[in-house]
């Protein structure tokens, strides 16, 4: 079996991230770098696919699309067991979109052939959430989305997938490959490599395809018909306000209403000695309950 993992290089979201004027970029320069969480876990899902089959041989191919740096991802991921490292970059190469991204992924897999595609349901910097059922458009493969576990069926040519639909349910489904797959993440680790493994991958080969590689001209990567028109922020959750007795008069009522919505700070000023503010506090505590005095 042929499993091809599609990787991607993402900012950090675990620091603040600022906006552009325009509202329709997110600046990243001098920003921390990581590997997208759900694509990790899709490499995790292949490598533990790769374990459980003993029958047939599982070839883990690495797919990403970036400049030289993202080498490092790929290395890693031989290092943990994957066979092979394919990077996708051109000169031309900036701000893809997932429909472009999609098409570069999906040629690609075209090239080597795979049996299973894997990858992360969203990133952590746009969440788009499109490029895998873009490929396995291009592909004309089956595409499920959402997956949270897989495993190989009785049969060799269909796989048993796990799938999020929301509000703690999942759905179990059967599915016919070759497909992409789509793994929405929910903590898994990576496994350690060992040194060995980590100093071979550094001198193993990571092979470079550019456009003419694929058979995609410029103006055909650049032939895109979506567009990315801006970005906000997401919508707080409604606060529910109880409604106010109608026998008040209406002026207290929309007080009432106005007083609803913002929660006042409760609060309350310990003046003495420092013996005397101890005591206090000591006895604060016990009211609240934080503390429970010694019972014989």
């Amino acid at each position: 079996m042929k499993i091809i993992v599609c990787i991607k290089e993402v900012v950090d979201t675990g620091l603040s991230l600022d906006f552009g004027l325009s509202n329709r970029v997110v600046f990243r320069e001098g920003l921390p770098l990581r590997l997208n969480p759900n694509d990790a876990e899709a490499l995790s899902m292949a490598l533990a696919l790769k374990s459980a089959d003993k029958v047939s041989a599982v070839e883990i191919t690495l797919i990403s699309i970036g400049p030289e740096r993202v080498e490092s991802y790929l290395r890693d991921g031989l290092a943990v067991g994957a066979d092979k490292a394919v990077r996708i970059w051109g000169e031309d190469f900036q701000e893809l979109s997932a429909y472009q991204k999609a098409k570069l992924l999906s040629r690609a897999v075209s090239l080597f052939g795979a049996d299973l595609v894997l990858t992360g349901t969203t990133s952590l910097d746009t969440g788009n959430g499109q490029a895998g059922a873009l490929m396995a458009a291009w592909l004309d493969k089956p595409c499920v989305s959402e997956v949270v576990s897989l495993e190989l069926a009785g049969e060799s040519d269909s796989i048993n997938l796990m799938k999020d639909i929301g509000r703690g349910q999942r759905e179990t489904i059967q599915c016919s490959i070759p497909a992409v797959i789509t793994i929405k993440g929910e903590g898994r680790k990576l496994p350690y490599a060992s040194l060995d493994k980590l100093l071979e991958s550094k001198s193993s080969e990571v092979m470079l395809l550019s456009l003419t590689d694929l058979g995609i001209s410029v103006e055909e990567l650049k032939n895109d018909p979506t567009r990315v028109i801006g970005l906000v922020y997401p919508r707080p959750r409604p606060k529910k306000i109880p409604t106010p007795e109608s026998s008040l008069p209406a002026f207290d009522r929309i007080m009432k209403l106005l007083e609803g919505g913002i929660s006042h700070r409760q609060g309350r000023m310990l003046e003495g000695s420092s013996e005397e503010l101890a005591d206090q506090l000591f006895e604060l505590l016990i009211n609240e309950g934080v503390i429970h005095p010694a019972t014989d």
